[in-house]
């Protein structure tokens, strides 16, 4: 390990390239942190470049990991600690035999990765494929995220249409939860998403929606906070109404969906987005006159629905639903 077979002062690339030029055998340890690192390549083509034996060691639940590196690692066949032949392909790649002994080691060895990921994990697990899709995103990703807690703060991108289009794919298909506590949710029914209520119309043919719960908050129109909600009331209200007149027509005639609709009269002061088993979230700020400032591509967080900070919004948002009104 570099960090304590590398002592101050040494040529830290200078003594990897010598021990690779030494070694039978290089075994690349690819995580979803380092799985772009140049040098990890670098190493990779310069042991294939002298003929040594590289092996792709895969930490990492990913099977497109050949789609983010190149030659040499795309010709070399990869051991995957998720896969089940893990304890096989570990045998065959170093010559083991298969004994009591060496399965109980490889045992061992499986459980300390799993607790040494879980010590070190930035994100709780529920969270990591969400924030995966929004790290590919470049709006998001100017030095961003980072984490602290358990928790990813991203420094810009909330209420952009990108945020918007990682949330609908994330829950399309595969998804349960999608609570949305929005005031207009303008970009929800502006017909980029169609496809989700044409899903979602779908799954309410099946008992209980098939097991998807879905919630849309709304601002009620004629509640008194309207004129505290945005800084041009006029048109702040004409949207509002015009994108509650858009999700009725989308929602038709259909009960089951109607029932997924509320409205609200609170002073809105936390935004909370969940997707699963993620929360989205962020605060409003007001300025001196106690009016909201514009929120679009403002920084916001990402977090397990499982936190401490997680079981807040959720009873939050199911203290505001409950106290909401059905908009059909």
């Amino acid at each position: 390990m570099s960090e304590e077979d590398i002592h101050a002062g040494e040529h830290v690339q200078n003594k990897i390239i010598q021990h690779i030029e030494q070694c039978d055998t290089l075994i690349l340890c690819f995580t979803s942190e380092n799985k772009k690192s140049p040098w990890l390549l670098y190493e990779a083509g310069y042991a294939s470049g002298l003929h040594k034996r590289v092996i792709p060691f895969l930490f990492d639940k990913d099977t497109l990991w050949h789609s983010w590196i190149d030659n040499p690692m795309n010709i070399a066949r990869e051991i995957d600690v998720y896969k089940d032949s893990f304890t096989i392909d570990f045998l065959e790649a170093f010559s083991l035999k298969k004994t009591s002994f060496t399965g109980s080691l490889i045992d061992s060895f499986k459980d300390r990765i799993n607790e040494t990921k879980e010590k070190y994990r930035q994100i709780d697990i529920q969270c990591e494929d969400l924030i995966e899709k929004l790290i590919t995103i470049d709006k998001f990703t100017i030095n961003s995220p980072f984490y602290r807690d358990k928790v990813a703060y991203f420094l810009s991108g909330f209420e952009t249409f990108e945020l918007w289009k990682a949330i609908i794919q994330s829950f399309l298909y595969t998804g349960k939860y999608l609570w949305i506590y929005g005031r207009k949710n303008m970009k929800l029914f502006g017909g980029n998403f169609n496809e989700l209520f044409d899903y979602l119309d779908k799954k309410s043919v099946q008992p209980n929606m098939d097991g998807i719960d879905f919630r849309i908050l709304f601002l009620d129109p004629s509640a008194e906070e309207v004129h505290f909600a945005h800084k041009d009331q006029d048109i702040f209200e004409l949207e509002l109404r015009t994108t509650i007149s858009r999700a009725k027509k989308t929602v038709g005639s259909n009960k089951v969906l109607q029932k997924c609709f509320r409205m609200y009269s609170n002073r809105r002061e936390e935004i909370i987005i969940r997707v699963d088993n993620c929360i989205i979230y962020a605060k409003p700020h007001f300025d001196i006159n106690g009016m909201p400032n514009i929120m679009t591509n403002n920084k916001f967080e990402v977090f397990s629905a499982s936190s401490d900070k997680g079981k807040k919004c959720i009873e939050k948002y199911c203290a505001v639903w409950e106290s909401a009104i059905n908009m059909f």
